[in-house]
Protein backbone atom coordinates (compact mmCIF):
# COMPACT_ATOMS: atom_id res chain seq x y z
CA UNK A 1 0.00 0.00 0.00
CA UNK A 2 2.86 2.53 1.11
CA UNK A 3 4.04 2.09 -2.41
CA UNK A 4 0.87 2.43 -4.40
CA UNK A 5 0.03 5.73 -2.48
CA UNK A 6 4.10 6.41 -3.40
CA UNK A 7 3.21 5.96 -6.69
CA UNK A 8 -0.54 8.06 -7.12
CA UNK A 9 0.84 11.13 -5.36
CA UNK A 10 3.76 11.44 -8.12
CA UNK A 11 1.39 11.07 -11.18
CA UNK A 12 -0.71 13.54 -9.07
CA UNK A 13 1.75 16.16 -9.49
CA UNK A 14 3.35 17.31 -13.53
CA UNK A 15 6.64 17.47 -12.66
CA UNK A 16 6.79 13.41 -11.70
CA UNK A 17 3.63 12.52 -14.29
CA UNK A 18 5.05 13.44 -17.34
CA UNK A 19 8.66 11.69 -16.74
CA UNK A 20 6.73 8.43 -15.39
CA UNK A 21 4.99 8.71 -19.22
CA UNK A 22 8.65 9.08 -20.51
CA UNK A 23 10.06 6.47 -19.51
CA UNK A 24 6.96 4.54 -20.63
CA UNK A 25 6.89 5.59 -24.05
CA UNK A 26 10.86 4.31 -24.18
CA UNK A 27 9.89 0.66 -23.04
CA UNK A 28 7.26 0.64 -25.77
CA UNK A 29 9.77 0.01 -29.35
CA UNK A 30 6.89 0.40 -31.55
CA UNK A 31 5.94 3.52 -30.68
CA UNK A 32 7.30 6.15 -33.78
CA UNK A 33 9.60 8.67 -32.74
CA UNK A 34 7.64 11.24 -35.10
CA UNK A 35 5.01 10.45 -32.43
CA UNK A 36 7.12 10.95 -29.50
CA UNK A 37 8.55 14.47 -30.34
CA UNK A 38 5.00 15.61 -31.32
CA UNK A 39 3.90 14.76 -27.86
CA UNK A 40 7.30 15.55 -26.03
CA UNK A 41 7.85 12.18 -24.90
CA UNK A 42 11.51 11.97 -25.32
CA UNK A 43 14.23 12.26 -22.77
CA UNK A 44 15.03 16.08 -21.89
CA UNK A 45 11.90 17.08 -24.28
CA UNK A 46 12.96 21.07 -22.90
CA UNK A 47 16.05 19.95 -25.18
CA UNK A 48 14.09 19.26 -27.97
CA UNK A 49 11.92 21.60 -27.81
CA UNK A 50 14.78 23.92 -27.46
CA UNK A 51 16.90 22.71 -30.61
CA UNK A 52 13.23 22.54 -32.57
CA UNK A 53 13.02 26.24 -32.27
CA UNK A 54 16.40 26.95 -33.39
CA UNK A 55 16.10 25.05 -36.41
CA UNK A 56 12.87 26.58 -36.97
CA UNK A 57 14.06 30.22 -36.91
CA UNK A 58 17.36 29.52 -38.76
CA UNK A 59 15.25 27.54 -41.12
CA UNK A 60 13.28 31.02 -41.71
CA UNK A 61 16.22 33.25 -41.69
CA UNK A 62 18.14 31.06 -44.33
CA UNK A 63 20.68 29.87 -42.65
CA UNK A 64 22.14 26.75 -43.32
CA UNK A 65 23.63 25.66 -39.33
CA UNK A 66 22.98 26.63 -35.73
CA UNK A 67 24.61 26.07 -32.68
CA UNK A 68 22.65 24.61 -29.29
CA UNK A 69 24.89 24.67 -25.82
CA UNK A 70 24.40 23.62 -22.35
CA UNK A 71 26.22 25.29 -19.78
CA UNK A 72 26.63 22.34 -17.08
CA UNK A 73 27.26 18.91 -18.26
CA UNK A 74 27.78 17.43 -15.19
CA UNK A 75 27.16 13.37 -15.54
CA UNK A 76 26.62 13.97 -19.15
CA UNK A 77 22.56 12.80 -20.01
CA UNK A 78 21.33 16.09 -20.77
CA UNK A 79 24.08 16.61 -23.26
CA UNK A 80 23.89 13.77 -24.47
CA UNK A 81 19.98 14.42 -24.85
CA UNK A 82 21.02 17.47 -26.64
CA UNK A 83 23.20 15.47 -29.08
CA UNK A 84 20.39 13.25 -29.81
CA UNK A 85 17.94 15.44 -30.55
CA UNK A 86 20.13 17.86 -32.53
CA UNK A 87 21.11 14.72 -35.36
CA UNK A 88 17.35 14.05 -35.58
CA UNK A 89 16.23 17.69 -36.26
CA UNK A 90 19.39 18.34 -38.18
CA UNK A 91 17.95 14.99 -40.46
CA UNK A 92 14.74 16.52 -40.72
CA UNK A 93 15.11 19.36 -41.44
CA UNK A 94 18.29 19.37 -43.55
CA UNK A 95 20.12 22.27 -41.10
CA UNK A 96 23.36 21.31 -39.46
CA UNK A 97 22.93 21.35 -35.94
CA UNK A 98 26.09 21.90 -33.77
CA UNK A 99 25.90 20.84 -30.33
CA UNK A 100 29.18 22.26 -27.79
CA UNK A 101 28.59 21.50 -23.72
CA UNK A 102 30.48 23.81 -21.59
CA UNK A 103 31.59 22.54 -17.59
CA UNK A 104 34.19 23.02 -15.19
CA UNK A 105 35.28 19.40 -15.45
CA UNK A 106 35.13 19.26 -11.51
CA UNK A 107 31.95 20.00 -10.12
CA UNK A 108 30.33 23.18 -8.56
CA UNK A 109 33.57 25.57 -7.62
CA UNK A 110 33.54 27.23 -4.24
CA UNK A 111 31.17 29.77 -3.44
CA UNK A 112 30.21 32.85 -0.37
CA UNK A 113 27.48 34.15 -2.14
CA UNK A 114 24.13 33.70 -0.54
CA UNK A 115 22.87 34.25 -3.98
CA UNK A 116 24.43 30.95 -4.82
CA UNK A 117 22.12 28.65 -2.97
CA UNK A 118 25.06 27.12 -0.98
CA UNK A 119 21.80 25.39 1.23
CA UNK A 120 20.81 23.63 -1.84
CA UNK A 121 23.95 23.41 -3.71
CA UNK A 122 27.79 23.21 -3.08
CA UNK A 123 31.66 22.79 -4.13
CA UNK A 124 31.66 19.43 -5.46
CA UNK A 125 28.31 18.54 -6.70
CA UNK A 126 27.75 17.15 -10.65
CA UNK A 127 31.42 15.82 -11.29
CA UNK A 128 32.05 15.45 -15.18
CA UNK A 129 33.88 11.41 -16.57
CA UNK A 130 34.90 13.18 -19.65
CA UNK A 131 35.75 9.66 -21.17
CA UNK A 132 32.47 8.61 -20.33
CA UNK A 133 30.36 11.15 -21.60
CA UNK A 134 32.32 11.75 -24.80
CA UNK A 135 32.31 7.65 -25.05
CA UNK A 136 27.89 7.88 -25.04
CA UNK A 137 28.30 10.99 -27.68
CA UNK A 138 27.21 9.51 -31.00
CA UNK A 139 26.83 13.18 -33.02
CA UNK A 140 30.06 15.78 -33.43
CA UNK A 141 28.77 17.09 -29.85
CA UNK A 142 32.17 19.27 -28.09
CA UNK A 143 32.84 20.01 -24.51
CA UNK A 144 34.84 23.31 -23.27
CA UNK A 145 35.78 22.75 -20.12
CA UNK A 146 36.98 25.69 -17.45
CA UNK A 147 35.40 27.99 -15.45
CA UNK A 148 33.03 30.24 -17.40
CA UNK A 149 33.73 33.38 -16.97
CA UNK A 150 36.71 32.21 -19.06
CA UNK A 151 35.58 30.02 -21.23
CA UNK A 152 32.93 31.96 -22.74
CA UNK A 153 34.69 35.02 -23.91
CA UNK A 154 37.23 32.44 -25.09
CA UNK A 155 34.59 30.70 -27.17
CA UNK A 156 33.26 34.34 -28.99
CA UNK A 157 36.59 34.95 -29.63
CA UNK A 158 37.76 31.20 -31.18
CA UNK A 159 34.47 30.43 -32.59
CA UNK A 160 33.36 33.98 -34.43
CA UNK A 161 33.40 32.33 -37.86
CA UNK A 162 32.04 29.17 -36.72
CA UNK A 163 28.90 31.06 -35.48
CA UNK A 164 28.63 33.25 -38.29
CA UNK A 165 27.97 30.36 -40.26
CA UNK A 166 25.98 28.66 -37.56
CA UNK A 167 24.12 31.39 -34.83
CA UNK A 168 22.91 30.50 -31.81
CA UNK A 169 19.74 29.54 -31.34
CA UNK A 170 19.24 27.55 -27.96
CA UNK A 171 21.12 27.54 -24.78
CA UNK A 172 20.31 25.47 -21.35
CA UNK A 173 21.84 26.96 -18.12
CA UNK A 174 22.26 24.69 -15.55
CA UNK A 175 24.83 25.97 -13.81
CA UNK A 176 22.78 25.78 -10.35
CA UNK A 177 24.90 28.66 -9.17
CA UNK A 178 23.75 33.03 -9.50
CA UNK A 179 27.63 33.56 -9.91
CA UNK A 180 28.34 30.68 -12.71
CA UNK A 181 24.97 31.79 -14.18
CA UNK A 182 26.02 35.54 -14.58
CA UNK A 183 29.07 34.71 -16.35
CA UNK A 184 27.55 32.35 -18.64
CA UNK A 185 24.94 34.90 -19.48
CA UNK A 186 27.83 37.18 -21.42
CA UNK A 187 26.97 35.17 -24.21
CA UNK A 188 23.98 36.74 -24.90
CA UNK A 189 25.27 40.29 -23.86
CA UNK A 190 28.77 40.06 -25.65
CA UNK A 191 27.85 38.52 -29.02
CA UNK A 192 28.03 40.14 -31.93
CA UNK A 193 24.58 40.48 -34.12
CA UNK A 194 25.94 37.79 -36.60
CA UNK A 195 26.55 35.15 -33.92
CA UNK A 196 23.14 34.46 -33.11
CA UNK A 197 19.52 34.45 -33.86
CA UNK A 198 17.30 37.63 -33.18
CA UNK A 199 15.45 35.18 -30.60
CA UNK A 200 17.48 32.13 -28.71
CA UNK A 201 15.44 29.98 -26.56
CA UNK A 202 16.81 29.69 -22.96
CA UNK A 203 15.93 26.87 -20.32
CA UNK A 204 16.94 27.13 -16.91
CA UNK A 205 16.61 24.29 -14.99
CA UNK A 206 17.13 25.71 -11.36
CA UNK A 207 14.35 28.18 -11.16
CA UNK A 208 12.29 26.01 -8.97
CA UNK A 209 12.38 26.04 -5.25
CA UNK A 210 13.56 29.31 -5.62
CA UNK A 211 13.21 32.79 -4.56
CA UNK A 212 13.49 36.03 -7.54
CA UNK A 213 16.29 36.91 -5.80
CA UNK A 214 18.45 34.31 -5.78
CA UNK A 215 19.83 31.83 -8.21
CA UNK A 216 19.83 31.82 -12.17
CA UNK A 217 16.41 34.25 -11.35
CA UNK A 218 18.62 36.53 -9.83
CA UNK A 219 21.62 36.37 -12.59
CA UNK A 220 18.21 37.04 -15.30
CA UNK A 221 16.79 40.05 -13.58
CA UNK A 222 20.68 41.33 -13.22
CA UNK A 223 20.96 40.75 -16.67
CA UNK A 224 18.30 42.39 -17.72
CA UNK A 225 18.82 45.87 -15.68
CA UNK A 226 22.23 46.21 -17.63
CA UNK A 227 21.96 45.09 -20.72
CA UNK A 228 20.99 47.18 -23.46
CA UNK A 229 20.82 45.13 -26.66
CA UNK A 230 17.96 43.19 -25.71
CA UNK A 231 15.78 41.60 -22.41
CA UNK A 232 15.16 37.81 -21.36
CA UNK A 233 12.05 37.42 -21.07
CA UNK A 234 9.81 34.45 -19.81
CA UNK A 235 7.72 32.53 -23.01
CA UNK A 236 4.26 33.35 -21.50
CA UNK A 237 1.32 30.93 -21.42
CA UNK A 238 3.54 28.26 -23.34
CA UNK A 239 2.15 25.63 -21.24
CA UNK A 240 -1.48 25.95 -23.43
CA UNK A 241 0.13 24.93 -26.46
CA UNK A 242 2.13 21.78 -25.34
CA UNK A 243 0.66 18.61 -24.93
CA UNK A 244 0.57 17.33 -21.09
CA UNK A 245 0.79 20.63 -19.84
CA UNK A 246 4.75 20.16 -18.87
CA UNK A 247 5.98 22.01 -15.41
CA UNK A 248 9.05 22.85 -17.67
CA UNK A 249 7.38 24.79 -19.80
CA UNK A 250 7.49 27.26 -16.85
CA UNK A 251 11.57 27.20 -17.26
CA UNK A 252 11.68 27.98 -21.05
CA UNK A 253 12.39 31.73 -21.38
CA UNK A 254 13.72 34.12 -24.81
CA UNK A 255 16.61 36.28 -25.53
CA UNK A 256 15.47 38.87 -27.81
CA UNK A 257 18.21 41.36 -29.50
CA UNK A 258 15.82 43.95 -30.45
CA UNK A 259 18.09 45.46 -32.65
CA UNK A 260 19.29 42.67 -34.87
CA UNK A 261 18.97 43.11 -38.55
CA UNK A 262 16.47 40.20 -38.63
CA UNK A 263 14.54 40.36 -35.42
CA UNK A 264 11.01 42.04 -37.56
CA UNK A 265 11.11 39.36 -40.14
CA UNK A 266 8.19 37.33 -40.08
CA UNK A 267 8.55 33.57 -39.29
CA UNK A 268 7.72 31.69 -42.56
CA UNK A 269 9.31 28.26 -41.67
CA UNK A 270 6.39 26.26 -40.02
CA UNK A 271 4.43 27.15 -43.13
CA UNK A 272 7.19 25.85 -45.72
CA UNK A 273 5.63 22.47 -47.08
CA UNK A 274 10.05 21.01 -46.81
CA UNK A 275 9.96 21.67 -43.12
CA UNK A 276 8.96 18.27 -41.28
CA UNK A 277 8.86 18.91 -37.52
Amino acid sequence: MPDLIHSLRDWSMSGYRLPSMIRLAERIPVLPDDLRYSFGLVDRPMYAYGVRKAVELAHSLGHDGVTVLEFGVGEGGGLEALDRHARRYSFSSGIDVHVFGFDTGHGLPDSADYRDVPYMWTQGQYQLRKDDVLARLAGSAQLVLGDVSETVPEFLRTHADHLTRNPLGFVSFDLDYYSSTTSALALFRDADDAHLLPRVTGYFDDILSIVEETGELAAIADFNRTEEKGTIGKVNALRSHLPFDPLWADQIFEYHRFEHADYSRHESARNNPKWRP
